[in-house]
């Protein structure tokens, strides 16, 4: 980095910008806290592949549950490392992964609703106001980002067709500036501003959601609400829920300013909100009468399968980390 300083005060504009970009990159790799959170990757990996074992023995004679389990163990694994490394770059790593999130979450939803209720006016003029919005966190104003851009997009379709336009499209885009934009917002603010604090939110809620599939598929007896999620069950929701709670007390090294009853108080609002929007995911796909959002996931489904309790989680956690952080 000494070396880079030096050609950063030289005259050449080219070399200084690669050398900017190469020093932010080196920062973000010798951040202290990436190597730790990586670690607890590697060790909830450890535990995901004992669980398939198990499950591969219980389910001998149905290797196709067997393979399922492993692929959407691989990309639960595959997401959470991608976003726990794009966090420590900071907004150069963050900032893409965050449009790309947006882009296809929009593009889901406003699908979903077409496809429901008829043609929304101007859908790719939506999906990219709302998609561009969430730069706003950028700059630590995720909130105004995100109304602006609501506002824009529910006023500009009218004002250029110069007609009222159907309830369904006004709803669903006011649903996934809540839904979407603002909560994606709120995460790169986060991911800038205080990294340990956004790899606490990233792993609780990535490992809430795959050990409750976990211990779902292994105990799973009760269901938890038959209309809305045939799948999930109570021993799913509880078996996710200690789950966060017995990581929260291994990661708070994360949260040097938090007390422990203040880690395991979050970890289970994050478990039961988490819980709570994948229900409401499921409801509307339920009521739209499709299986998954989209297909961009591979067999976890689309973004919105996969992030619903992310989205539903991040403005309230990113809310309550205020308080107690002030």
């Amino acid at each position: 980095t000494e070396q880079l300083d030096r050609i950063l005060h030289s005259g050449n504009r080219v070399a200084r910008a690669r050398c900017k970009y190469l020093k932010k990159l080196i920062v973000a790799i010798l951040n202290p806290l990436l190597l730790p959170a990586l670690k607890i990757i590697g060790g909830a990996t450890v535990v995901g592949i004992f669980l398939s074992i198990v499950l591969h023995r219980l389910n001998r004679g149905d290797p196709s549950k067997y393979r399922v389990v492993w692929l959407k163990l691989g990309i639960l694994i595959g997401i959470t490392t991608i976003l726990i490394i794009a966090g420590a770059l900071g907004s150069w790593g963050l900032s893409p992964l965050i449009l790309f999130l947006a882009y296809f979450a929009w593009t889901e939803l406003i699908g979903c609703i077409s496809g429901k209720y008829g043609t929304v006016s101007m859908p790719l003029l939506i999906i990219l106001l709302g998609t561009v919005s969430t730069l706003g966190g950028i700059w630590g104003s995720p909130y105004f980002g995100a109304i602006v851009g609501g506002w824009i997009a529910l006023a500009l379709p009218m004002l250029l067709s110069r007609s009222s336009l159907p309830m369904h499209g006004l709803l669903g885009t006011s649903f996934g500036t809540l839904l979407i934009t603002m909560p994606l917002a709120n995460l790169l603010a986060l991911g800038i501003s205080s990294y340990g604090v956004f790899a606490f939110l990233i792993l609780i809620i990535m490992a809430n959601d795959g050990f409750s599939e976990g211990f779902g598929r292994l105990f799973g007896k009760n269901q938890l609400c038959p209309q809305i999620s045939p799948s999930k069950t109570w021993e799913g929701a509880i078996g996710g829920l200690l789950s966060s709670m017995s990581l929260s007390y291994g990661i708070q090294f994360l949260l040097p300013g938090w007390q422990l009853w203040q880690v395991m108080v979050v970890a289970v609002g994050i478990s039961l909100i988490g819980l709570t929007g994948d229900l409401i995911a499921s409801a509307v796909k339920r009521s739209a009468g499709i299986k998954d959002f989209g297909r961009v996931l591979g067999i976890t489904g689309g973004i919105l399968d996969k992030f619903d309790g992310l989205l539903f989680v991040t403005p309230i956690f990113c809310t309550v980390a205020g308080w107690i952080g002030q």
